[in-house]
């Protein structure tokens, strides 16, 4: 019986690991999606850049709390400015690091 229990200890470290690592599993993606606005801003051309967010914003849910977060003044985000210069730093610091304290 001491067999069966050691075989399954390396199971219940990686489902433990996995499910820790769970919550921040949509980073990666979101950082890609920035990437892709800021190329966009760099070639000014904004619409571009919001139509990425705004459909990275709709495919990823840590990518929505970050723009959610960044743009909550704006009333309509379809009009936001994600190519500002403060909006831009903003945007990826909260994909990066989560809402400021």
């Amino acid at each position: 019986m001491k067999t069966a229990t050691r075989a399954a200890r390396p199971f219940v470290l990686v489902a433990l690991t996995a499910l820790v690592a769970l919550p921040g599993c949509k980073k990666g993606p979101a950082l890609e999606e920035m990437k892709k606005i800021e190329d966009a801003c760099q070639s000014k051309d904004k619409e571009k850049a919001l139509d990425i967010a705004l459909k990275a914003a709709e495919s990823n849910s840590s990518f929505k709390k970050a723009f959610d977060s960044t743009f909550d003044s704006v009333p309509d985000k379809k009009s936001a400015n994600v190519c500002g210069g403060m909006n831009l730093v903003e945007l990826k610091t909260q994909i990066e690091n989560g809402p400021s304290i």
